[in-house]
């Protein structure tokens, strides 16, 4: 109960705020995910570090910090600047160590693209779409509603877990119950008009489908980094609920996920 009160507290003070600034958009916005962006991949990077490995930790997390501008400024040149980028970190190779470049440097481009790159959809979904805020709404509130029903109906009636070895904590009841509350989430989106005009019942309800499948699957993939080094949590930033990639793995895969898919909706109807 008291973890579920923290988790309350931090979403009564957190959520306005993310969907204020959604609806308010701009500079603000992409400064909020960019700081989202840069310290998560900072604690991905330390904790790689506990395994003996050396990323590039300042070089990659400033490069993180200039894709996610890009992806608000310049859009169009974002194929460029990964080239770039790439060009960059693997010439980096000739001025360290010999002995374990090839890990590190992989190591340095893995925490690029799993986080900053993954994470600058919501800024392509936001600007790049024509009903952009609408649908970072729903997704907003399809992952969140999908992440506190699994949690509450898991620590409720979860008997069986659907894979201990990664996160022991989940249950097969809690994930079918996110899914079933990110439907619900979406459903009720559509019902009052608050989803996009362009999508149909159909699209919306596989738009929740995706939300409640792809948020929890990020999830399990932080879970899998944080058991391979040995930690619960990513960090202590959050008091006792954690770190920055705690709180929004959810969206590192659900939000690509969801930007292929409006993608290809868009891509059919024209």
């Amino acid at each position: 109960m008291q973890n579920l009160a923290t988790r309350m507290m931090i979403n009564v003070l957190g959520i306005p705020a993310i969907l204020l600034l959604t609806h308010r958009g701009g500079i603000a916005f992409t400064l909020f995910f960019t700081v989202i962006a840069f310290v998560s991949q900072v604690e991905l990077y330390l904790l790689m570090r506990r395994k003996s490995y050396h990323p590039l930790l300042l070089a990659a997390s400033l490069a993180g910090i200039v894709w996610m501008f890009t992806a608000y400024f310049f859009p169009d040149k974002l194929f460029v600047l990964l080239i770039l980028l790439a060009a960059i970190v693997f010439l980096s190779g000739l001025f360290r160590e010999v002995q374990g470049a090839t890990v590190d440097i992989a190591e340095s481009i893995f925490g690029f693209i799993y986080l900053p790159l993954m994470l600058s959809t919501l800024i392509l979904l936001r600007f790049g779409h024509t009903e952009g805020e609408s649908v970072l709404m729903m997704l907003f509130a399809a992952i969140w509603i999908c992440d506190s029903l699994a949690y509450v109906f898991g620590k409720w009636l979860g008997q069986k877990k659907i894979a201990p070895t990664i996160s022991p904590g989940k249950t097969v009841v809690g994930c079918i119950a996110g899914v079933v509350g990110a439907l619900l989430t979406v459903s009720i989106f559509y019902v009052l008009k608050w989803s996009p005009d362009s999508m149909s019942f159909l699209q919306v309800l596989l738009f929740g489908l995706l939300c409640g499948t792809f948020g929890q699957a990020g999830d399990f993939v932080e879970s899998v980094f944080k058991r391979d080094t040995g930690v619960k949590d990513s960090s202590t930033l959050l008091l006792g609920h954690g770190g920055m990639l705690d709180r929004f793995d959810s969206f590192f895969i659900g939000a690509p996920v969801i930007f292929l898919y409006m993608s290809y909706l868009t891509w059919i109807a024209s």
